[in-house]
């Protein structure tokens, strides 16, 4: 926002300069893939691109998601796979530092994060394990093993009902299904969907696998919460999962994409973004009803998180091998900027007014 001098004096310059200075977006900056370095968290200003202020958290950070409060974020530690971590960072936004480090002991690799039901559900790849984490207590209170390799990214139906894992090592997705306990008790029926499962209840998640492709990494749920899309890497494109029925119903490539890390539909539902993070770094838009690929943009080697900007327009790409954030209009389907938020940004979060 231009200052009005002229007009405002010293009181118009002390404003903006405070507009500059507030954080609305969080950035992850990785460092290096594979270097088990201490990364840290970018508060950043997204108008201006400038970051605000850098805290340093655990070594090779991935992923950062935030509470619905915007109290609390969380950052996943992942460390290198040479050197696998075991903790993740518990941000307070408002005072912009971290107040407490959890040891997750032999949850080793901890990746993908999403906050629903109140918790931060979080994956550890290494550990073929889900588990949440709860905030006011400062504890982890609920593990859930998948019995699958490499339980990479997470994705959540907005109801929480559902909770979904890709598993790239085995090639399959696990479907998490919310629902009330359908032993012990007679008055628990499994028609009974009037009272709220406990999230953390005994045998309150059923899970079922589902085959999908090779190295399945990229994941999101459709606007309507019907379907799960999956990215796949060594080029086998996307897989479409029907989530009431838990099985795989389509699937079709993507023209020149070889390596899917990451999907998000725009919040219009009309595309799906897709980065192919290796070699080049590409940012895929495919139209939602047709599969077919609309625009590749160019964004540079690792390009990889994917955050859609509260307006709809803009979208966002850590564009980790380049040590910068890329900025894409949906409209014109060209990179309106470019911003830097420190080395490796990958992980992004929403800490403003609006979505």
């Amino acid at each position: 926002m231009r200052c009005l001098v002229l007009l405002l004096g010293i009181l118009g310059l002390s404003y903006c300069t405070t507009q500059a200075q507030s954080a609305d977006l969080l950035v992850v900056n990785k460092i290096k893939t594979n270097g088990n370095i201490d990364g840290n968290l970018a508060f950043v200003n997204l108008t201006s691109g400038k970051v605000v202020k850098t805290i340093p958290v655990g070594k090779e950070p991935h992923e950062v998601t935030v509470s619905a409060d915007r109290h609390y974020a969380i950052v996943s530690n992942t460390g290198s796979y040479q050197e696998p971590g075991n903790t993740l960072s518990v941000i307070d936004i408002a005072a912009q530092k971290e107040i407490h480090r959890v040891d997750l002991g032999p949850l080793w690799n901890p990746h993908g994060l999403i906050a629903i039901n109140g918790l931060f559900y979080f994956t550890a790849e290494g550990a073929r394990m889900i588990g949440a984490y709860d905030p006011a207590s400062n504890k982890i209170v609920w593990l859930n093993g998948t019995g699958q390799d490499g339980t990479h990214t997470l994705a959540a139906t907005r109801d929480g009902k559902y909770l979904v894992s890709t598993n790239r090592g085995s090639g399959t997705i696990s479907i998490f299904y919310l629902h009330k306990q359908r032993w012990g008790n007679n008055n628990n029926k499994a028609d009974n969907e009037e009272e709220k499962p406990d999230p953390l209840a005994a045998g309150s998640w059923q899970e079922t696998i589902v085959p999908v492709g090779r190295n399945p990494e990229g994941i999101a749920v459709s606007p309507d919460d019907k379907q799960v899309w999956v990215g796949l890497k060594n080029g086998e494109g996307v897989a479409i999962v029907d989530l009431a029925q838990q099985k795989k119903v389509d699937s079709f490539l993507v023209d020149g994409a070889k390596q899917l890390s990451r999907l998000k539909f725009s919040l219009d539902g009309k595309y799906v973004l897709g980065t192919d993070n290796w070699p080049d770094g590409n940012l895929v838009i495919i139209d939602a009803a047709s599969h077919k690929v609309v625009k590749t943009i160019s964004l540079g080697m690792g390009a990889e998180a994917i955050f859609i900007e509260p307006d709809g327009r803009h979208v966002l790409v850590g564009v980790t091998g380049k040590d910068n954030v890329a900025e894409i209009d949906l409209q014109t389907m060209t990179i309106s900027r470019r911003f830097e938020t420190g080395k490796g940004p990958d992980g992004m979060a929403w800490i403003g007014n609006g979505k």
